[in-house]
């Protein structure tokens, strides 16, 4: 299969592409993140097919669910017995269109009972919702008290569909962008491996991957509150400081930042800004889902370089021959190697 000729409503009815989409077949996540770090051409098409697929899916109780599957089945059936009565010009007739709405209806319909009986069992009884970005994609969630936040690659956030009336506890694992709106009484609390950061009503970054030591937490508005889990003491932030706890060290720093480098990742940018072989390694890990392996003479290098919604190879090639490197690739993993 060329999947390079597909245009949106190719990928959209595509029942691998969906069962991606809706994350409910592990071989086809895996099989599609790799396709499309491989294919950012088409990136744009992808897009749109998933909104196209977000726009039709289902996400209905059982019991509903199970009301319309049998009203859909009757149509078919009446449509079946009237199309042997009655012959239809095949001008007229659209099939790709036919496969793409019922191939999207079927698996869609499948993949939201899955989705509906895995969240009843896991946290609809507390009445809460997890967001899950794969690699290369980043996305927006409003939460109910109107607060906004942007999430990226590799991240998982989980957050009350309604916040209770005395306090706003949310959990992150990997990095996140918060707009937080403004309620005195209740608290906002974000649980990143174990630190908490705290806010009334602020704009603040969270960088919390599994992958890495360190937790920043970069302050552009209003003021915060942090505290890591192995400490008691708590920091307090002021506009364009950043807290860093590293876990080795189990000891938290106040620093400045830039605000430009923090949220360039928001547009699609990957960035690196003097970075360490150790710091590019990870980002390799939770943008593109690549483990990326040192076999060169010396890794005590720093990079800075800067590129806007490129595959990875393109930048592992900028990498390369700025360092006098050269790799090899087998599957999800690039091994630097010294050129002789």
């Amino acid at each position: 299969m060329n999947f390079s000729l597909y245009q949106a409503e190719d990928f959209a009815s595509d029942e691998s592409f969906i069962a991606y989409y809706l994350r409910t077949d592990e071989s086809a996540i895996h099989f599609w993140e790799d396709w499309i770090s491989r294919n950012p051409e088409k990136l744009d098409e992808v897009l749109n097919a998933e909104r196209l697929i977000d726009a039709l899916t289902l996400r209905l109780p059982v019991g509903e669910f199970n009301e319309e599957k049998n009203r859909f089945e009757d149509f078919l059936s009446f449509n079946a017995v009237t199309s042997e009565e009655t012959e239809i010009p095949s001008k007229k007739f659209n099939g790709k269109r036919l496969v793409l709405i019922l191939s999207i209806f079927f698996t869609i319909s499948i993949g939201s009972i899955f989705i509906y009986k895995q969240s009843k069992n896991l946290n609809t009884v507390q009445g809460y919702a997890t967001r899950y970005n794969g690699h290369q994609k980043i996305s927006i969630i409003w939460l109910s008290d109107g607060s906004k936040v942007t999430l990226n690659a590799n991240s998982t956030l989980t957050y009350p569909k309604k916040f209770s009336a005395q306090k706003r506890d949310i959990k992150l694992s990997g990095e996140a962008f918060f707009e937080v709106a403004k309620d005195k009484s209740r608290p906002f609390t974000v649980d990143a491996k174990g630190s908490k950061t705290t806010v009334l009503g602020t704009k603040f970054n969270v960088s919390a991957y599994q992958n890495t030591e360190k937790i920043k937490v970069a302050l552009f508005e209003g003021s915060v509150e942090f505290s890591a889990a192995a400490q008691k003491q708590k920091l307090l932030l002021k506009p364009g400081e950043m807290a860093v706890f590293s876990a080795s060290s189990n000891q938290i720093e106040k620093t400045n930042f830039d605000k430009n480098d923090i949220l360039e990742w928001t547009n699609g940018v990957i960035a690196f800004h003097n970075a360490s072989f150790k710091d590019i390694q990870s980002k390799f890990l939770n943008v593109y889902g690549i483990t990326l392996l040192s076999k060169a003479d010396n890794t005590h290098w720093n990079y800075t370089g800067r590129f806007e919604k490129t595959d990875y190879l393109t930048v592992i090639k900028s990498i390369c021959f700025s360092k006098n490197l050269t790799f090899n690739q087998l599957d999800q993993t690039i091994t630097l190697i010294s050129k002789k």
